[in-house]
């Protein structure tokens, strides 16, 4: 079963089972940071090509972050969630869980 994972916004500290899985994950999404490329060296037309590579690197990062602190989450995709011109990015991931 695929689970949409986002940001964590409250603690559960009873939580077990997959419930445990999937808080694991938002909390690593919840202190994950995306560094926003310097916009003074980009023109206006420009400023969506540092976001994609942006993207691609942080995406990555998540990753290896996930497998590392929540081995049992199998990340399947990873969308971002906000507004490119403002340089706000949201991570949601879809994952797997493992038990």
């Amino acid at each position: 079963m695929t689970h949409q994972v986002t940001a964590l916004s409250n603690v559960n500290g009873k939580a077990t089972g997959v419930e445990s899985i999937l808080q694991n994950v938002a909390f690593i999404l919840s202190t994950f940071t995306i560094p926003c490329p310097l916009r003074e060296y980009v023109t206006r037309s420009d400023i969506r090509k540092p976001f994609q590579r942006m993207k691609k690197i942080n995406t990555k990062r998540l990753i290896e972050c996930i497998q590392r602190f929540e081995p049992r989450a199998v990340v399947v995709d990873v969308d971002y969630l906000g507004d490119v011109n403002i340089g706000k990015l949201e991570p949601i991931v879809k994952v797997i869980v493992n038990e």
